[in-house]
């Protein structure tokens, strides 16, 4: 069949599937929800564009030719295959990749599910938990619509970054540790400790490498790992201390002091592809923000 019958049968494609139901007009019509007559001009149109009869007379009513019983089938593969399209299109529309920092998986990403099932359970959430430059990998290169890091807006410049919140850093140190009992905790205080922290490539490493380097005093690690839970445990070994943000449910024999100094923190922001994007992207991010300020 040439490309110009084929774009001659495609808008008829739903009414060949209707006839071919009961073989009836008047219920096909009804299916479609057009006239009776629009069905019998239609269909005259569409056998002068083909040049093959597709309906013949059956007594009061009709049947459908041997053509048309050819064609059906092929109708009705074509209407699937055009209605997985759409449907893929409309799923692709609502779904929201969304990558982000290990230490996030216990607090706020839990919270922006719960509240995307609650409120908008249209869009569903793909999630990626990482190092920080894993993440921003993960955003570059298409698969995700979002990334949620620290430290974003001057090592990203090419995405767009929307700034989230502070998060104050605490030490975590061992019972029985000098600090554990302090009536305040600086930066002098910790940064002559030996540390155990988390692999180069995570925001908190980052950060800490900063305040180090602010203070003009060298890093003393004695373990890289790649979750706060394995620090802390670590810690309460007594291998060293570790500064991170502060968790809920602190391991036994571990200490959490929070540190007298503002730059003992680490800015938390969501980072998405400059440019057009999906409507839920967008709303996401809404959440996220009426998340993090309330």
């Amino acid at each position: 069949m040439s490309r110009d019958r084929v774009t001659d049968l495609l808008p008829h494609l739903p009414l060949l599937d209707a006839l071919g139901d009961d073989e009836h007009v008047t219920r096909a019509a009804e299916t479609l929800g057009v006239p009776q007559p629009t069905v019998s001009r239609a269909l005259r149109q569409l056998e002068s564009r083909l040049g093959v009869t597709l309906v013949a007379r059956d007594g009061r009513g009709i049947r459908l030719t041997d053509a048309a019983r050819r064609m059906l089938p092929g109708v009705r593969v074509a209407l699937r295959a055009a209605q997985d399209a759409l449907d893929s299109l409309d799923d692709a529309r609502s779904t929201v990749g969304l990558a982000f920092q290990n230490s996030l998986g216990e607090n706020l990403v839990p919270r922006l599910v719960r509240r995307l099932r609650e409120e908008r359970p249209d869009i569903r959430v793909q999630l990626w938990q990482g190092a920080r430059d894993g993440c921003l990998a993960e955003l570059d290169s298409g698969r995700t619509d979002l990334a949620i890091v620290s430290g974003a807006a001057a090592t990203h410049p090419s995405g767009e970054t929307l700034h989230l919140y502070d998060e104050p850093l605490v030490v975590v140190v061992p019972e029985g540790h000098r600090l554990a009992t302090a009536a305040r905790v600086t930066l002098a205080d910790v940064v002559g400790e030996t540390h155990v922290t988390l692999k180069p490539g995570y925001g908190l490493r980052r950060t800490l490498e900063q305040l180090f380097a602010a203070e003009g005093v060298p890093l003393d690690i004695a373990f890289e790992g790649d979750d706060l839970r394995t620090l802390h445990g670590l810690v309460a070994a007594g291998l060293g201390i570790a500064i991170g943000p502060e968790v809920p449910h602190p391991l036994d024999g571990c200490v959490q002091r929070p540190i007298d100094d503002p730059r003992a923190a680490r800015d938390m922001s969501v980072v998405f592809r400059a440019g057009p994007r999906p409507p839920a992207v967008d709303d996401v991010i809404a959440v996220l923000r009426e998340l993090t300020r309330s």
